[in-house]
């Protein structure tokens, strides 16, 4: 599918409803009972009490939501469809949403054949104003349905409320294969971590401490002994730091932490 640039997520759907103008409605013909029986649904959606929707890329609108979300009632995205969403989704979080991860979700989908797009679960915590006017935090994991070219047409989700789960000013994103028996593989088959702001991705002065002793060959328990902290805040200290650079090891994040003069 054709869009100028690189497409965000309001440019990818509004590209998509003006080409599939004609569509046919999708919809299963019981979703409840399809949300029961589908295993791909039940393996990903089965451990939580959240609502569940689908959205229809090609019209921009929900066709079907199944419970409350932050305190609305079905018919608000049903009626409104997406200026809903748009309108009680936290900027900082819609703006990072659209212009970063859904970009990074189709340059992903691309590595994938079109069949199998169903079969990769997509997750990320985000952000919503709830009716009461407070600011509720929620975790968002769905899959896409794609037509042969590869092009996600609909997206069915369901997003659950974490607000006992503290999270700060970055967003995780993990994608997750279901296998042939319809449970999720262990491990993540891509993970990143994103940040509202610019300025979180910057070390903090013990982390640039901790890279400084990592540099020198130090390990974790050793650095932890001259820091009189104990090895697991050091540890803690080196995945933070690979989450903000995206570095897979240590050994990587010395090296990047070099070449870009952070230490």
């Amino acid at each position: 599918m054709k869009t100028k640039g690189k497409p965000t997520w309001l440019s990818y759907m509004q590209t998509t409803k003006s080409e599939f103008r004609e569509c046919e409605k999708y919809e299963p013909t019981d979703f409840k009972g399809f949300i029961n029986a589908n295993s791909i649904v039940h393996s990903c959606f089965s451990h939580s009490i959240p609502m569940i929707y689908l959205l229809d890329y090609r019209s921009c609108l929900y066709t079907n939501v199944s419970g409350c979300f932050a305190g609305y009632k079905p018919d608000c995205f049903l009626k409104e469809g997406l200026n809903h969403t748009l309108n009680i989704y936290q900027k900082e979080h819609l703006h990072l949403f659209n212009n970063q991860i859904f970009p990074d979700r189709l340059e992903i989908l691309k590595g994938i054949p079109a069949e199998e797009h169903s079969n990769y679960i997509f997750s990320h915590n985000l952000c919503i104003r709830n009716i009461n006017g407070g600011y509720d935090h929620f975790l968002q994991r769905n899959c896409f349905m794609s037509d042969k070219a590869g092009n996600p047409l609909v997206s069915m989700g369901v997003i659950l409320n974490i607000n006992h789960y503290h999270y700060d000013n970055s967003v995780v994103q993990t994608v997750n294969k279901i296998d042939k028996e319809g449970q999720i593989e262990e491990g993540a088959f891509y993970k990143k971590v994103y940040y509202l702001h610019e300025e979180d991705r910057m070390f903090s002065k013990r982390e640039r401490e901790v890279l400084l002793w990592m540099a020198d060959g130090l390990s974790s328990k050793m650095i932890a002994d001259k820091l009189f902290v104990s090895e697991h805040t050091i540890i803690n200290h080196r995945r933070n730091m690979q989450d903000k650079t995206h570095m897979p090891n240590a050994i990587a994040l010395v090296s990047f932490a070099i070449k870009s003069g952070v230490i």
